[in-house]
Parts: structure tokens; sequence; C-alpha cells
């Protein structure tokens, strides 16, 4: 990818200046590792996430400390990235959280309903409100939005997705479906559905979904046909990919990095 070229990420129409991105949880997990991995291919980055961390990239990474479910935050971040780094190229809607692998005769109804809006909120809204907020500077540029799924996505037993983080997941393949029919040809409009990558998702009550490491990476191992436990930071290239001229042909589509899921 030409990082300082002033070629336009997505084959779009962006003055000369380094490529812009937004990227919301980019605090921890796969958000990091996407934010590391622009920053060292010549993007410059404005990142949503609640909390700041404190070895922050400082000269090429603007933080704004946020709650992706507040409207008001997206608009924020965006505005940092339009008014520090020029415009606006890539945004990335990754911030999530788990429902903790609950069954739908797991809690009351009052219990489930509300744990159910929490991750619909965080995973689905959340990513919406960021559409919102980037979709114009995108038109602008002629970039791409890219948006993390998961293997629950697809698979809804098996993989430790309990009913509402699969139903939000399901929910928001159809939101980059909508998306993507919905803002072309102006903005391109795809997803990584990760599966198996140990990271510091939570639960709504704040738990981490993957307790003892040694013993989730045997469970993922042993899941997946390929027998593989990905890293962040080999599935973080793969938004940039998404991003660049050589995805410039596809819109509303999937990357699948889970080891081979789909073939089980």
């Amino acid at each position: 990818m030409e990082g300082n070229s002033g070629m336009a990420v997505g084959g779009g129409r962006r003055a000369e200046r380094e490529p812009v991105a937004v990227v919301t949880g980019g605090a921890s997990g796969i958000g990091r590792a996407v934010v590391a991995d622009l920053t060292a291919h010549g993007y410059q980055v404005a990142v949503l996430d609640r909390s700041v961390p404190e070895d922050r990239v400082a000269d090429r990474v603007r933080w704004v400390a946020g709650d992706v479910r507040d409207p008001d935050a997206h608009d924020e971040v965006v505005d940092v990235a339009l008014s520090r780094f020029g415009g606006l190229d890539l945004f990335v809607g990754n911030a999530g959280v788990h429902d903790g692998g609950i069954g739908v005769r797991d809690l009351d109804g009052a219990t489930l309903a509300e744990v159910a809006r929490h991750v619909f909120d965080v995973d689905v809204i959340g990513y919406l409100l960021g559409a919102r907020a980037a979709a114009g500077p995108l038109a602008d540029s002629g970039g791409s939005m890219v948006f993390t799924l998961s293997d629950a996505t697809y698979l809804v037993r098996g993989n430790g997705a309990g009913i509402a983080y699969a139903c939000a997941k399901h929910a928001a393949l159809g939101m980059v479906r909508h998306l993507a029919a919905d803002l072309a040809p102006s903005v391109r409009v795809n997803a990584v559905a990760p599966g198996g990558v140990v990271t510091g998702l939570r639960t709504v009550d704040g738990r981490p979904v993957f307790g003892d490491a040694s013993e989730v990476t045997a469970t993922v191992r042993e899941f997946n046909p390929l027998g593989v436990v990905l890293r962040a930071e080999q599935i973080a290239p793969l938004y940039r990919f998404l991003a660049s001229p050589e995805a410039g042909g596809m819109t509303g589509e999937v990357l699948r990095p889970d080891g081979g899921l789909a073939v089980r």
C-alpha cells in the first residue's frame, strides 16, 4: 500500500496528505493491533475508546475518551481526524462487548433484556453511529469502512457465544451489507470476522471472556480445522488490505480468519 503517495487509500479522491483512519475500541486487543499496523504503514489515526493507554503513540495517534453508544463521541473523533490530520479515509468499527455465553433460559426476563440491550447497543448501534459520523468525510475522500465481526456471525454453537452476542453479530453483518449498498459507489464497506483470537474482550459485567490462556489455546486449536490460534497482529493487516486499492473491487464482503471454521 502507498502510505504517503497522495493517492486515495480506497482508490478515491483525497488530496496530497497521509492517509487518515478512525478506529473504535483501539486501546486493546484487535483494535490496538489495527492501530499499530496502520501507523506503521503511514496512517495517522484518531482512536475512540473508553480508556486511553499510558503508552499511546502521541505523534501519529490522537485519542478521544468516549463511549461508542454516544453519538457525540463519534462526531468528536471524526472531527479530531478532520481537524488534526486533514481528512478521513478509513473508519474501523471495532469496539465490542460479549454476553458471556448466555442461553435464552439462563437469565430471568429483565436481566436477559438488560444484557441483550447492552450488547446490541455496543456491537450494533455503536457501529451504526460510527458509520453515520464517518459517511460524509469518507464519501469526500472515496474511502472505506471496515467492521469487526466474529465467527459468531456464522456459528451459533461451540464457540462460546451466547444468544445475545450471536444475534448482534448476525445483525452487524446485515448492517455491513446495507451500508455497502447504500454508500456505493463513494464508500466501500467490508468486514473481518476473526475466530479463536484470544484478546481482552470482556462481558457486559466486566469479566474477561478468555480466562486461562493455556486452556483457551488448547480449546481453540482443537476446535478449528487448521489447529491454529491466531494473534491479533496477524488479523490487523486485513483491515488495511480492505482499505487498499488492491481491494478496490470489494464491498459488502467479509474476510474470515478463523482457522477454517467455515468448512467444519
